[in-house]
C-alpha cells in the first residue's frame, strides 16, 4: 500500500490504544507493535491494488499517481504528525528499507549491510511463517493480482477514504470539551 494508507492506519492504531491502554508506556508499546504489523498486513492487501514492483516514468498514469500520493502523504503529516507521530512513525516505519535501498541506487553508494529490505522481511517471515498471521495471508493471497492495473488504485483510494471518514468521525468527538457550568 502507499504511504497515506500507513499513516491513517497508524492513526487510528494509535488513537485506539490511547483510549484503552494505561499508562502512556503501555498504550506506546502497544501502538508501535499494531502499527508495525498493520503495515505487513496493508502490503499483504496491496496484491488487490495498483503497485507496480519498479517505478515506471514513462507512464503518465504512474507519474500522476505517485505524485498526488507523494502531496497527499505530506498534507497527512502535517495534518496529524503532532498529534499521532507514533502511530505514524510504526506504520510507516518499514518503508525506510525503501529510503536505504533506492537511496543507495540514485545517489551511487553502497551500505553493504542495507542491501535488503530488514523490515520487510521481517513482516514476511511474521505474516507467512507465524500463526495466526499465516491463516489471514493464506486468504488473501486466494485474491487476484492486480498491481499492474491502473484501475485497481481505486481499491486503495476507497480504503483511504474509508480509513480518512473513520479519522474524521472520531475526531468530531474528541474536541476539547466545556467544563460543566456551576449552579446558581
Amino acid at each position: 500500500m502507499q504511504e497515506p494508507t500507513h499513516i491513517l492506519a497508524g492513526i487510528l492504531i494509535q488513537r485506539a490504544a490511547g483510549a484503552v491502554f494505561k499508562p502512556r508506556a503501555v498504550e506506546l508499546g502497544v501502538t508501535a507493535a499494531l502499527a508495525f504489523l498493520s503495515h505487513g498486513l496493508l502490503d499483504e492487501l496491496a496484491r488487490v491494488t495498483y503497485h507496480p514492483a519498479k517505478p515506471d516514468f514513462h507512464s503518465a498514469f504512474w507519474i500522476i499517481y505517485h505524485s498526488v500520493v507523494a502531496v497527499t502523504t505530506i498534507l497527512f503529516l502535517i495534518w496529524w504528525w503532532k498529534q499521532f507521530k507514533w502511530g505514524i512513525v510504526f506504520a510507516a516505519l518499514p518503508d525506510v528499507d525503501w529510503v536505504f535501498i533506492h537511496g543507495q541506487e540514485i545517489f551511487h553508494v553502497s551500505l553493504p549491510f542495507y542491501r535488503q529490505s530488514h523490515l520487510h522481511d521481517l513482516l514476511h517471515f511474521i505474516y507467512h511463517q507465524v500463526p495466526p498471521f499465516t491463516g489471514l495471508t493464506a486468504m488473501i493471497e486466494r485474491l487476484p493480482s492486480e498491481r499492474h492495473n491502473p484501475w485497481a488504485c481505486l481499491w486503495e483510494v476507497l480504503l483511504v477514504a474509508v480509513l480518512w471518514w473513520l479519522v474524521r468521525l472520531k475526531s468530531k468527538g474528541s474536541g476539547p470539551k466545556s467544563a460543566p457550568r456551576k449552579a446558581k
